[in-house]
């Protein structure tokens, strides 16, 4: 059994504990996932899944900013905004603020954390 995706370095989000997704519409569901910021481009009528992921922690190997510091506990909570159409992802980031008012924007679908 897996406990989370697979990055280059182990895993990206180790001990999944809960999956949440849903579909909706760009303009509904990217503010949930980034606060607001429309600022990728997509139409706001188009399709997308907003999938989130609440794990032990967040392994993300991305770039930051110059004199970044990270927090000091862990992030344990990573979501996407990902095109219904073709699955490629517009939006994501990690946080603590589990969970995301999914629910406002469509019909919640929670799923194990061993899918």
């Amino acid at each position: 059994m897996s406990s989370g995706p697979r990055t280059a370095s182990g895993h990206l989000l180790p001990g999944i504990e809960r999956v949440h997704l849903v579909l909706t519409t760009y303009a509904k569901g990217e503010p949930v996932e980034s606060g607001g910021d429309i600022s990728y481009g997509m139409p706001p009528q188009a399709l997308v899944w907003v999938v989130e992921v609440h794990a032990k922690r967040i392994n993300w190997n991305h770039s930051v900013p110059s004199g970044y510091k990270p927090p000091k506990k862990p992030y344990t909570d990573f979501s996407v905004v990902m095109s219904a159409r073709t699955g490629v992802g517009t939006d994501s980031g990690e946080c603590r603020c589990w969970p995301l008012p999914l629910w406002k924007v469509g019909d919640l679908i929670s799923l194990s954390p061993n899918c």
